[in-house]
Parts: structure tokens; sequence; C-alpha cells
């Protein structure tokens, strides 16, 4: 029998740029989020999500994206078949290290709306504050002397400050209103830390009208533990 070497070849470059790994890790929106039991599967293989918290990053899953994505699978509800719901992790082309925000959404047949991050360490090294603007509105941050353009859209922009643990101003405003700050206070500044902070609507009447959810790493913690892997 003879075979098409340029055509296997073909067929072997086909399959490896469309079936490909990639390091998926998973944060829960909030604390009702964190209390279901979800699974990540891939190919033929499912895992549960052990440690789900709106405050800390999952483990890593590697999943296969492709024709056919990752799931999430709600293990604690199903669907018409009496299999677990799931829902698709679409995962765009451009995006190398996927972080997957699971928030609430009663319409998704799992009860979840997955929205896919851009979450490479490359560019957000210790002292970087990485921000996320979720308000639906074009805004400005401005920490110290660095300001930063936030388009309405979910995308990741990134600070780096350098220099020392210290206290460090902040201001925040809408882009056509840059004299008129929205928020303002005083954070620290940690070298041995990264940050990833959403600014969100605030409904607390009488209240800034944003807020804030913190996502933090520090240097000392990840050197005490070793690379957490599902179980």
């Amino acid at each position: 029998m003879k075979f098409n070497l340029p055509l296997l070849g073909s067929a072997f470059l086909f399959l490896s740029q469309s079936l490909h790994a990639q390091p998926l890790r998973v944060l829960a929106w909030d604390d009702a989020v964190a209390a279901r039991q979800l699974a990540i599967a891939s190919g033929k293989e499912a895992k549960e999500i052990k440690d789900l918290h709106p405050l800390s990053r999952s483990a890593t899953f590697n999943v296969t994206s492709g024709d056919t994505p990752p799931m999430l699978q709600a293990l604690d509800k199903k669907d018409p078949k009496g299999a677990p719901a799931a829902d698709p992790i679409v995962i765009p082309g451009n995006v190398k290290h996927p972080l997957a925000l699971l928030m609430p959404d009663p319409k998704a047949a799992t009860g979840i709306r997955i929205v896919i991050l851009e979450d490479d360490p490359a560019g957000f090294q210790w002292g970087t504050i990485r921000l996320i603007n979720a308000t639906g509105k074009d805004l400005l941050f401005k920490a110290e002397t660095k300001v930063a353009a936030l388009a309405a859209g979910w995308t990741p922009v990134s600070i780096s400050l350098g220099g020392k643990r210290r206290n460090m101003e902040v201001l925040l405003a809408l882009k056509d209103q840059p004299t008129k700050p929205l928020f303002s206070a005083v954070w620290e500044y940690r070298d041995d830390q990264r940050q990833l902070v959403f600014i969100v609507p605030n409904r607390d009447v009488g209240e800034a009208p944003v807020d804030f959810k913190f996502i933090l790493e520090s240097k000392i913690d990840e050197a005490a533990q070793p690379a957490k892997q599902p179980n």
C-alpha cells in the first residue's frame, strides 16, 4: 500500500492546528457560583472543579480546542435526558491563556454565563495591575502618573508602576469627562503581587458609581505552594 506523504503531512498539520491543548483556569464571579458543582469536560474526560472560588483562580485544566469545544458541565443540574446540563466553552483563537469567568445566567443551560478572558502571564509581572472594565462605559484610570484608557468590553489592560511597596493615589473617570472623577482613593502598591481588578457598576445608592473586585496573587504564596492541578 502506498501513502501520499504530502497529503498525510497536510492532514497532520490540519489536525495539529485545529486541535491544540490550552491551559484553562476558572474563576467564580460570586459565592453563589462558587457553591455550584461544576466540571470541565474536554474530549472524553471530565474533571470536577474542586477549588472554585470568587477570589482566586482554579487549578489549571488542559483542554483541547477545535471543532468540538470543551464543555462546562453542571453536576447539580440535569438536562432533559438526565445527563449533566452543559454549555460550550468557546475560546477565541487569539486567546492563549484563557480564564473562564463564570457568572450567573438563568437563561443558560447550566445557569452559568461563561466569559473568556486573556490571562497570559506575559506582561503581567509582579507589581502589575491588570484592569478589566465591566461597566459598559469607556473609562480612564490613573495610578500616580500613569494613565490607561479602559474601553468598554472586558479587554484586559495592564499597568506596571515599578518601585517598592508604597501607597499610591488612584483616580477613575469617564473617558469623555476626565476632570470629573467617578472614584478616587489611596491603594497600596505591592511589588510582590499581581492584581487582577474588575471595575463594575455600583448599584448602592449614596456610594461611588463604580465598585471593584480584586483577585490578588502573591509571590510569597506562589513560592510556598506547588502548581495546582485538578484531581
